[in-house]
């Protein structure tokens, strides 16, 4: 039977910092769920035995990632405005989770392609020219599958060194998803002597096939 109620589209921008990044994602919907009931935003439900927001997003954060890009579709039975939605979830959610903006309509989700990653080690490379000339770079890497032997080099699509930090544009999405602890790995396997320490782990942007950011 045809869902016959009115229901409204919004997408969110927000970030997630500090000692947020060790939410994990499930922990996350969970928070965000119950934001919504405390801002007291008219949430809509999927039908049926077992009903849930209706919600998606476009790429989950790895826990003890950083981010200033994510974004979040959800469903509304009302349609309040966009900074009321920004303002009474930003007084609920807990500290390092912040909305950034809200907007009425769908988001261009399905379109990503791509995500920027800003990656500060513990030890800087001297060069990546070498590694980015690889014609192959086999890692061992999750998979829905487990744990597999992959060629990630067709997913790194540019890696740069500036000022204590690399930024790694990589292949993001439902299709291909590469993150850059695997790339770093991979580094770490293949770049003479190097090996990186500790990294920290940032998402700054994300992009559509024709590199036109996605907000």
């Amino acid at each position: 039977m045809a869902d016959e109620r009115i229901l409204y589209d919004y997408y969110l921008i927000y970030e997630k910092t500090g000692a947020a990044k060790y939410i994990s994602h499930l922990d996350f919907v969970r928070t965000y769920n119950r934001a919504m009931r405390r801002a007291g935003l008219p949430v809509a439900f999927s039908e049926g035995f077992n009903p849930h927001p209706l919600l998606g997003f476009a790429l989950p954060l790895s826990v003890g990632y950083t981010s200033e890009c994510e974004l979040l579709e959800l469903r509304l039975t009302g349609a309040p405005a966009e900074a009321e939605i920004r303002d009474r979830l930003n007084a609920v959610m807990p500290g390092g989770i912040k909305i950034l903006s809200v907007h009425r309509g769908k988001s261009r989700m399905k379109k990503l392609r791509y995500a920027l990653y800003y990656v500060t080690p513990e030890h800087m490379p001297g060069s990546v020219d070498a590694f980015l000339q690889m014609e192959h770079t086999v890692i061992d890497k999750k998979t829905k599958s487990g744990i597999k032997d992959a060629d990630i080099r067709p997913d790194i699509k540019e890696i740069r060194l500036t000022d204590g930090r690399m930024e790694m544009l990589l292949s993001a999405g439902s299709d291909k998803n590469l993150k850059p602890d695997v790339v770093v790995r991979a580094m770490n396997k293949y770049i003479p002597g190097y090996d990186s320490g500790d990294c920290e782990y940032h998402r700054a942007a994300i992009y559509d096939e024709n590199m036109e950011v996605i907000n």
